[in-house]
């Protein structure tokens, strides 16, 4: 039967001090701990287990999510004022198109209340009502009397 090594775990170091690993009941003297067996490859997931991160370590693999998070932030926040704006536009647009129809409507208003009184104020509608219904007749040369003053007067 062949003979077996037996070695401690890469993850684990010797705390006694000693500088001494045991192999096989054998002490030999070891200067630094070794990962492993000197022929044996140490795996990544090796030195994973070997390294304990610190506070700072900690942190610095937190800012990246921190980055992330604060990016998708902005983002969101962008794209919120974006709608928001956009609905503003759309809101504003629609009012100013309500007056602009009101404006269109008043301005055709004035066109016809206009065309109505040009047609009511004409001199022959005024003269006809005049005679018709106030009994008025047209002044001629002969009904005119000037006075000192200078008034116009109609004579009895």
């Amino acid at each position: 039967m062949a003979p077996i090594a037996i070695a401690a775990r890469a993850g684990s170091v010797n705390r006694s001090g000693s500088g001494v690993r045991q192999l096989l009941g054998v002490s030999v003297p070891v200067s630094q701990p070794e990962p492993a067996w000197s022929g044996i490859e140490e795996t990544k997931a090796d030195r994973i287990a070997k390294h304990q991160p610190g506070e700072i370590e900690k942190a610095v693999r937190r800012m990246p999510t921190l980055y992330v998070i604060a990016f998708f932030g902005v983002v969101v926040l962008c794209a919120v004022l974006i709608i928001w704006n956009t609905l503003q536009v759309n809101k504003l647009t629609a009012e100013r198109v309500k007056l602009d129809d009101q404006i269109a409507q008043t301005e055709q208003r004035l066109i016809r209340q206009r065309a109505e009184e040009m047609q009511l104020s004409a001199p022959d509608r005024v003269r006809a009502i005049a005679q018709s219904k106030l009994g008025m007749v047209e002044a001629t040369g002969e009904d005119i009397i000037v006075t000192k003053e200078g008034a116009a007067s109609r004579t009895p």
